[in-house]
């Protein structure tokens, strides 16, 4: 059981938060001053990429902070080392893997402004207030503050607002707003008020798991073991897996995670030089497959012109040895029927006498072969390019398959640790008694039968004593 009193002037209502609220702006007046900034050189001079001296087109920024034109550091980087190692132009840190460029907004949007003659205080004001520190995610903010943000010191629980040093300057001077109770800062402060009773909730309620104010601890909590949420928050982190040892493995998994984002990024520059070198290596190889191709194709062309040459020749000859040969015997045909008809006996015998038995002529017999062509040849052809395209796909696929064999990365679940991950591993195991083992109540005793019933169960048997006989020499 926890019990509080509470000051008489902390146990002031929220009824009179608007009229205080509105006493409180009539009271605040403006305490910051406009500042100007200046500058020892021009605007424009110190947004120039320092490798065209001009205002930067698509500016860009490099991990070392100095800010450039994309297609000014890609054309230097390009010229860089070839062993993967780029520098910056102006600092000359050193990069590897070579970082990633993207396009700086702001200093497009700056650049721009001043591209459109928009005056340069204007310019400066707008990035002032784009690069002000942002406030730590810790910090409550000032609810009053316009412009830059800053951190508020105190919050009131009768104005239910927060603060910064400024404009908590009213709560200070001011003597009706002296009477409200400032807090530490506080985030949510609606969230965080008793809807019954209208006070903070400063308590934490062991039994129901609750957050309740100091009144709650004497009505519907009384009796319960109630402690401040400080008191709370402490036990919380000395106990087991703690707030520090939660913040300890954060830390080593982010540790780890950005190693193994730094090593594949590292390997992501790898492959990619990799995959460069293999696509121009192999864009090679089928270059000179192509001229092997082509070379094929002239000598084929030279053979079947030069065969066609022999083999017309040839053929030619023989059909001028037939056409003499033909032309002889009409020659001769003429002369035996003109030699029939005459009836001059004694022309017929001399010129019978005089003229040559008829041969075969010089030529042998001509078998003509009505199926010659090149078609052969074609079908030949025809057959490589099969094969060769069989060849290309079995290769391609064998390809294909290494390609995708490589292992860019090995994602592995992380090995249990804690007690909720290891009893994700738990498995529950039913023992049963072998057969022929004869367990006795009494005596505590286990006996082990020797009849068994087949060979089976006479090995297990002999192997179970041999396990039970070294057990007893390892104990």
């Amino acid at each position: 059981m926890f019990t509080k009193c509470r000051p008489a002037s902390s146990n002031t209502s929220l009824w009179a938060h608007s009229s205080h609220v509105s006493l409180y702006k009539n009271t605040v007046t403006s305490v910051e001053g406009t500042r100007a900034n200046h500058y020892g050189v021009s605007i424009q001079e110190q947004f120039n990429c320092p490798v065209c001296l001009d205002l930067p087109n698509d500016p860009v920024t490099i991990p070392c902070g100095h800010s450039y034109c994309m297609a000014c550091i890609k054309d230097y980087w390009s010229k860089d080392d070839p062993n993967g190692v780029y520098s910056c132009p102006q600092c000359r840190q050193t990069f590897c893997p070579r970082p990633s460029l993207s396009r700086n907004t702001m200093l497009a949007e700056a650049v721009d402004q001043l591209r459109r003659g928009i005056p340069r205080s204007v310019v400066s004001r707008s990035i002032k207030l784009k690069t002000q520190k942002r406030l730590p995610s810790s910090a409550v903010q000032c609810d009053l503050c316009q412009g830059e943000q800053k951190a508020a010191v105190k919050t009131c629980l009768v104005c239910m607002s927060s603060y910064c040093e400024n404009h908590l300057k009213p709560h200070q001077t001011t003597k009706a707003l002296k009477e409200h109770e400032l807090i530490v800062p506080t985030a949510n402060l609606a969230d965080k008020i008793c809807t019954q009773h209208k006070y903070l909730q400063e308590f934490f309620c062991r039994q129901c798991k609750v957050f309740i104010c100091w009144l709650c601890t004497s009505n519907q909590h009384k009796g319960h073991e109630s402690v401040s949420t400080k008191a709370e928050r402490t036990d919380k982190e000395v106990r087991p897996k703690g707030l520090s040892e939660m913040q300890a493995e954060n830390q080593r998994r982010l540790k780890d995670r950005q190693q193994e984002l730094k090593d594949m990024k590292k390997m992501m520059d790898g492959m990619k030089r990799s995959a460069d070198r293999v696509h121009s290596d192999s864009e090679k190889v089928l270059l000179d497959l192509q001229h092997s191709v082509e070379r094929l194709q002239e000598l084929l062309e030279e053979v079947l012109d030069e065969v066609g040459r022999e083999k017309m020749e040839q053929a030619r000859e023989v059909t001028e040895n037939l056409e003499a040969e033909i032309k002889e015997l009409q020659r001769r045909e003429t002369q035996m029927k003109d030699l029939a008809q005459s009836e001059d006996h004694i022309y017929y015998l001399q010129a019978k006498r005089n003229s040559n038995p008829l041969e075969s002529g010089d030529l042998p017999a001509v078998q003509v072969n009505h199926d010659a062509s090149f078609e052969p040849v074609r079908d030949a052809i025809l057959d490589l390019r099969e094969r060769v395209e069989d060849l290309c796909n079995l290769e391609l696929d064998k390809i294909t398959k290494k390609v995708r064999e490589i292992s860019l990365d090995s994602i592995q679940a992380p090995e249990p640790r804690a007690r909720e991950d290891l009893l994700q591993c738990k498995s529950h195991l039913y023992l049963v008694i072998y057969p022929q083992l004869r367990y006795f109540e009494e005596g505590a005793e286990i006996f082990i039968g020797l009849h068994c019933n087949s060979v089976t169960e006479n090995n297990f048997l002999n192997r179970f004593l041999a396990m039970v006989k070294n057990f007893d020499r390892s104990v």
